[in-house]
């Protein structure tokens, strides 16, 4: 105790990396020498958590105005104005939209359902990419490794595929529009989570309930979005 009290008071380590070395002495002394101590259960380092990236609303903007596929743009456009999360985004079929309602039927974690709303704006955005590719089962759909050398255009592939859009691709593409937006000048990291993050402060910022906010994102307790 006295070799992790060093390292969290006079080296000042994070409680992340003080755990790492709990790991190290714990695998040594009681996977290896059998010492079954008890002070293996006492030990508890509190990680310290850092705080979500945030984008302005002017950010925001400006990442998804240099995106320049428009698949792209209409992906990073919903999973601001949605707060989703990038597994939720890929996995959008054109029957969670419920244009009546202006609502997306979400599939959360733990098969979770839920609705959030949409504006009418966006609605019509999305209704017009689907009806480029018209692909039966999902929103997003991925076009394969293979579409480029089968000789059919990018809008047949995505007409044709089977599969979402894959999480890799939409990496990819945050990668590179993050740094030709010039945010990262400014931001240490720009991800498809900081929209998320973003949208929920831009919400509580406009006066919405933070357990409105907590029940769009799909929390079930009030904790920062995840």
């Amino acid at each position: 105790m006295a070799f992790l009290n060093h390292l969290l008071k006079e080296r000042e380590l994070a409680g992340s990396t003080v755990n790492q070395a709990v790991c190290a002495l714990r695998t040594f002394y009681r996977d290896y020498l059998k010492k079954r101590w008890k002070i293996w259960t006492d030990i508890k380092i509190k990680r310290t958590e850092a705080l979500p990236h945030v984008l302005t609303r002017g950010e925001v903007e400006l990442l998804l105005r240099t995106v320049r596929d428009g698949r792209y743009r209409a992906f990073f456009t919903v999973m601001y104005q949605c707060g989703l999360r990038l597994s939720e985004c890929c996995r959008i079929r054109p029957k969670d939209i419920d244009g009546e309602r202006c609502l997306i039927r979400v599939l959360g974690k733990g098969n979770k359902c839920r609705n959030v709303p949409i504006t009418p704006e966006l609605l019509e955005k999305l209704r017009a990419f689907w009806r480029l590719h018209r692909n039966p089962n999902w929103l997003f759909p991925g076009t394969g490794r293979g579409w480029k050398s089968s000789g059919i255009s990018i809008l047949d592939a995505l007409h044709r595929s089977d599969h979402h859009i894959t999480k890799a691709s939409i990496w990819n593409a945050m990668k590179v529009t993050a740094a030709e937006s010039g945010l990262l000048k400014k931001h240490d990291t720009v991800t498809c989570h900081t929209l998320r993050h973003s949208y929920a402060t831009h919400l509580l910022e406009g006066g919405a309930h933070v357990r409105q906010v907590s029940a769009y994102l799909g929390h079930t307790t009030l904790k920062p979005p995840c």
